[in-house]
């Protein structure tokens, strides 16, 4: 696409939005048009490897200073949406990192990838917290109950994208270490190696903003950046209290995708659901 074309594009769509950036916004100038800028990779005409619109073209779009529409690039830069080549420009940089089927009827996260991605997981943390009232609340537990943390970090093809807390009751996971996970999966080894069948896993999943630097450090990712924030409680048979608490932090360009389908009416008028297949 020709630098004339791309510019164009982006006047093109900044015409479509409702509202530009807002001068009397508690936000940020530069701020709100990175998300515009962000929207645009994301939804407009632009490809990995293409050359993104002029700083000039950018501040002329929307009747900004110059610094703001460097500033605002640079925003774009730090967080890994554009790359700067020396002599040659900024460019659109890949940033599908990974797709996640969330309601599939996978229990283990690493289960929901999709065929042919590459995970790599790393325990980065084992500590026991003597101390836990939340954690002890959450599990069931009496307070002062000793509990283990395991901090993991996963990254798609080389790529940071989840650091994953589990919380479990440390007496009954004493040799739980890195060389006793299987197959890499916190399920599996539950299941394979301690004999506890996981009946279901409830799950809830919050828009934040990442605010914990050890996890930014982790994500290579801005404090403040957009992020998911997945936390669960694991359930096994013959057990009423949760076996684990999962908080996991999904660092933005991961996506969560799946199909869902119509449910289809039985001749009683009473609605019967379809089957559901997971995407992704």
């Amino acid at each position: 696409m020709a630098k004339l074309d791309i510019e164009g594009a982006l006047e093109q769509y900044a015409g479509s939005e409702l509202s530009l950036p807002a001068t009397e916004s508690s936000i940020p100038l530069y701020y709100q048009i990175y998300r515009f800028l962000k929207r645009f990779i994301e939804e407009g005409p632009l490809q990995q490897g293409e050359r993104f619109p002029s700083e000039e073209a950018i501040a002329a779009t929307f009747g900004v200073s110059r610094p703001t529409a460097n500033r605002a690039v640079e925003e774009l830069v730090t967080r890994g949406w554009l790359v700067r080549e020396r002599g040659r420009g900024t460019f659109v940089q890949d940033q599908q990192l990974g797709s996640l089927s969330l309601m599939s009827e996978n229990l283990s996260l690493t289960q929901q990838f999709p065929p042919g991605t590459v995970l790599q997981t790393t325990l980065v943390k084992r500590e026991v917290l003597a101390e836990d009232p939340a954690g002890c609340e959450l599990l069931g537990l009496s307070d002062g109950t000793p509990i283990l943390k395991l901090r993991r970090l996963r990254a798609v093809n080389g790529e940071p994208v989840m650091v994953c807390d589990s919380y479990l009751e440390a007496a009954r996971f004493g040799d739980l270490t890195e060389k006793a996970f299987v197959r890499g999966s916190l399920y599996a080894t539950l299941e394979e190696k301690y004999g506890f069948v996981i009946e279901r896993s409830e799950r809830r999943l919050t828009a934040q903003e990442l605010v914990d630097q050890d996890i930014a450090l982790l994500l290579d990712s801005p404090l403040f950046s957009p992020v998911l924030l997945l936390t669960g409680l694991t359930f096994v048979e013959g057990e009423k209290r949760p076996l684990e608490h999962m908080v996991a932090t999904v660092r933005e360009c991961i996506s969560f995708a799946n199909t869902v389908y119509r449910k289809s009416e039985t001749a009683s008028g009473v609605r019967t659901k379809k089957s559901e297949r997971p995407q992704g």
